[in-house]
């Protein structure tokens, strides 16, 4: 019997979509579902028999999920799910940069020649090592809720699976993971941030909605490469509630007015001397679409707010900074 904890998560960046490339980076994980998915078809014919015929494959796809602790070192999940990534470090005095470095997330336009960046993702489940290429994210969930770590689970498209698949000799990250208690959430009205009080369980989910099954003359048995579609951006937080929680319901749910919702993990780990692992995640315009403080029993009243991101064609969709010693994106 093979247990889960011997099984190991390898993941490196391609540099031609669906061709595999070495792993540069090793992570925990809690569980994966990554599989090839095979379109079979049979004719739909009659066999002149007592039952139906063979089928035919039609269609080669990877689809599954990872999940896992969001540590700050990781960029590499924020490059994949939104595509573009810049990096900026601190003056050295001397012409160059140090530590700490920022990486800034932002999405990626939807053009013909831009794409997502497509990983190599590699499992080693003991009885074999697999190999799944062309793996884009599909979309990213990430949520914290109170006593508990910041989670990511990773929604995964891809090309194909292959066997025999060789491992690099990696170590996952020795950072800390952020913790729900490290979280702050605030709504930003122009350079306004309010902290939302009490907030007890924070999640932001990044849907990509990509386009992963279009099959052309040119593509064969496979897919064409999996194009952004419409980008759905909701974050979901609980709050116990009291007057302030009830006044966002009042301003923005019974209205049709937006609002910029920040989150805020802040690590107790230094990324260079007194400046630390710092994760930030901006979205400039929201809506209220969703919001209730119903009692359901006899415990503590709590607050439901669902917020939508909207593009006001203005403001970038959404912003994620992580600040950490890293001097290299994850994407070049």
């Amino acid at each position: 019997m093979i247990n889960g904890n011997s099984v190991i998560a390898q993941i490196g960046l391609e540099s031609t979509y669906g061709t595999a490339v070495n792993a540069t980076n090793q992570f925990k994980i809690a569980s994966e579902s990554l599989k090839p998915v095979y379109n079979k078809i049979d004719e739909g014919l009659a066999t002149g028999g007592r039952g139906a015929g063979l089928k035919a494959t039609m269609g080669i796809g990877v689809e599954g999920a990872l999940s896992t602790l969001m540590r700050g070192d990781m960029g590499y999940i924020l490059a994949g799910a939104l595509g573009v990534e810049t990096v900026t470090g601190t003056d050295d005095g001397e012409g160059g940069t140090t530590a700490p470095y920022t990486h800034t997330y932002t999405a990626i336009e939807s053009d013909e020649d831009e794409h997502l960046p497509a990983f190599t993702v590699k499992v080693d489940r003991k009885v074999d090592q697999f190999a799944y290429t062309g793996c884009k994210i599909n979309s990213l969930s990430l949520s914290a809720a109170a006593g508990d770590y910041l989670k990511a689970d990773i929604n995964l498209v891809g090309r194909d699976e292959s066997t025999g698949a060789t491992l690099q000799t990696l170590s996952p990250s020795s950072l800390k993971a952020f913790k729900f208690a490290q979280g702050k959430v605030y709504t930003v009205v122009g350079s306004t941030e309010t902290e939302i009080a009490d907030i007890d369980n924070i999640s932001l989910e990044i849907n990509n909605n990509l386009d992963y099954q279009t099959q052309t003359t040119s593509t064969g048995d496979y897919y064409a490469q999996p194009e952004v579609g419409t980008r759905e951006i909701t974050a979901t937080l609980e709050a116990i509630y009291s007057t302030a929680s009830e006044s966002i319901r009042n301003t923005y749910y019974k209205s049709d007015s937006t609002v910029g919702i920040k989150l805020e993990f802040t690590s107790d780990e230094m990324a260079s001397g007194t400046t630390p692992y710092k994760l930030t995640i901006n979205l400039p315009c929201c809506q209220l679409s969703d919001s209730d403080a119903n009692m359901g029993g006899l415990d503590t009243l709590k607050q439901n707010m669902t917020f939508n991101v909207v593009d006001n064609l203005e403001d970038e969709l959404i912003t994620i900074t992580l600040v950490n010693a890293d001097a290299n994106a994850s994407i070049n």
